[in-house]
């Protein structure tokens, strides 16, 4: 299949420089990525547990997000655009996506959300540097490695698509402050958000509803087990 010859390229290109300098030229080089509803309902028939997003760079130099359900990729039985998608990193927010207004009801409160992505936009160099020098150290060089894929839970998609009349969901990187025994920093992670605009009429100033999720996990630093991520 041709198709996924051209995927593993570009997950393995990824793969190859994510440690290097340059690695950031990429994860910065627009403000995430779009989850639209036929992707769901695709994946929906099958009903997974989470959905895998691969980061890839192509033969373009530009940096790519794929998405498949774990099931299909534990069977490998991938299908372009019916289980498996490319997504293109995009600029896409605006200034309502920072500055919301309206009631909230999530798992996420929209200024612990504006906080850890602003957070991203402002330290992503130093974050990146912080996990160079994690990397030259023997006792955390594993936690120094950058990410491959991160998981989504799939429950995420199935509460916010519950809205009929939701077309996407944005998707964007954001920082998350973790702690354990070990070590005290902060982590990448990928933050779900679904956008309502409320007007009565074209007269009246819309107001921005936002709903949160941002339970996404990224390997690494999180380890691998057999026969999870068969793109890699």
């Amino acid at each position: 299949m041709e198709d996924l010859k051209m995927i593993r390229e570009n997950i393995s290109k990824w793969n190859s420089i994510r440690n290097e300098k340059n690695a950031i030229s990429y994860l910065t080089s627009g403000s995430g990525f779009l989850i639209t509803a036929e992707d769901f309902e695709n994946w929906d028939l099958l009903a997974p547990e989470f959905i895998n997003c691969y980061l890839a760079v192509n033969g373009n130099n530009d940096f790519k997000i794929y998405l498949v359900d774990n099931l299909t990729d534990q069977e490998q039985d991938y299908k372009l655009n019916e289980n498996i998608f490319e997504k293109n990193f995009q600029e896409y927010f605006d200034e309502s996506f920072l500055n919301q207004k309206g009631t909230i009801n999530s798992n996420l409160t929209p200024i612990e959300a504006d906080s850890r992505i602003a957070t991203w936009v402002l330290c992503a160099n130093a974050w990146v540097n912080h996990k160079q020098a994690l990397r030259q150290k023997e006792v955390t060089a594993e936690s120094g490695e950058m990410v491959q894929v991160f998981t989504l839970p799939f429950s995420d998609l199935r509460e916010l698509f519950s809205d009929e009349n939701l077309a996407s969901l944005k998707a964007t990187f954001a920082l998350k402050f973790e702690e354990t025994e070990a070590l005290s920093s902060y982590e990448i992670e990928i933050i779900l958000a679904k956008t309502e605009f409320q007007s009565k009429s074209l007269a009246e100033v819309s107001l921005v509803k936002e709903t949160f999720a941002d339970m996404s996990k990224g390997y690494p630093p999180s380890k691998t087990v057999i026969n999870q991520f068969n793109l890699l």
